[in-house]
């Protein structure tokens, strides 16, 4: 799916691990109603927070990062909007204080997490070698990942360690999502020495011993990514242009009622049908329009 640049998109790119706004936006819609509170634990420069804004949803979000929050705040300004609720922080211990508010809870989660050491390991090089030839290097790109934290031994960082990091923040998470309520995660699976990782497998596997269910995938092809071919006629390795979208359930405790079940019914019935109102209204006023101009 391809999204037009957007809100300051090179301000925004300073991150490699930004998500178009409209993609958040078009998520978002499908698992929330307008005025519901959606959390993103891992903020980054304010994705899921635009996506709340184009959806007339209440954001909430964390990044470690203070210069990824300065960017999320340099882009509101430059484009007349007001910031979401974004916090300065380690999200283990925000979310543990948001817990503590008893009347802090959320509709939504929607994040991306950080892709264990895959900011920090030695990039690929590619080499181009003809018969009887030395092999000449060809191409070299420096990942646009940037560091998620300033800490000085993040390149040293055990895949273990980023389990722990997932399972700690997604714990909390759980007790702040309201039950029958959705998670999304974005991941990207990993090639990293010589080895193919499933971090989307790893996240159901983290995820689904703290309480959710695992209820499907999308797949995101992200066009903004270059297609390469690697190790020709010495090993197959992949180019990954694409990431998962990993959705998750909290399911319900106790069974709704059939009133309660009525009552969600109606107010779905009652929504569809003033959206389509708004779009005829918005129509009519269209033709209204050039009806005049001719």
């Amino acid at each position: 799916m391809s999204f037009p640049p957007s809100f300051q998109l090179k301000l925004r790119n300073k991150h490699g691990g930004q998500k178009p706004p409209e993609l958040c936006e078009l998520i978002i819609k499908t698992f929330t109603k307008e005025g519901d509170r959606v959390l993103d634990p891992f903020c980054g420069v304010g994705g899921t927070l635009f996506g709340c804004y184009l959806s007339k949803r209440q954001g909430v979000g964390i990044e470690i990062n203070k210069k990824w929050i300065d960017i999320y705040k340099s882009v509101c300004q430059i484009e007349n909007i007001k910031p979401l609720k974004i916090i300065n922080g380690d999200s283990k211990q925000i979310l543990k204080k948001l817990d503590e508010k008893k009347d802090v809870k959320f509709d939504f989660i929607l994040t991306d997490v950080p892709f264990w050491n895959m900011d920090m390991v030695k990039k690929s090089i590619g080499r181009y070698k003809k018969a009887g030839e030395p092999a000449t290097i060809i191409y070299s790109e420096k990942s646009k990942l940037s560091a998620f934290n300033d800490s000085k031994h993040s390149s040293e960082t055990l895949k273990d360690d980023w389990e722990l990091l997932i399972k700690d923040v997604f714990t909390e998470c759980f007790k702040l999502l309201k039950p029958g309520c959705y998670c999304a995660v974005f991941i990207g699976n990993m090639y990293h020495d010589g080895q193919y990782h499933l971090l989307n497998a790893d996240i159901s596997r983290i995820l689904s011993k703290i309480g959710f269910v695992l209820k499907g995938e999308i797949i995101w092809y992200d066009v903004s990514k270059r297609l390469h071919l690697y190790g020709i006629n010495f090993s197959w390795i992949p180019s990954l242009v694409h990431q998962f979208i990993m959705v998750f359930r909290k399911e319900r405790t106790t069974k709704i009622s059939r009133e309660e079940v009525e009552k969600i019914k109606n107010e779905n019935i009652r929504r569809i049908k003033q959206q389509q109102e708004h779009k005829l209204a918005k129509h009519k006023g269209i033709l209204k329009f050039i009806n005049t101009k001719i």
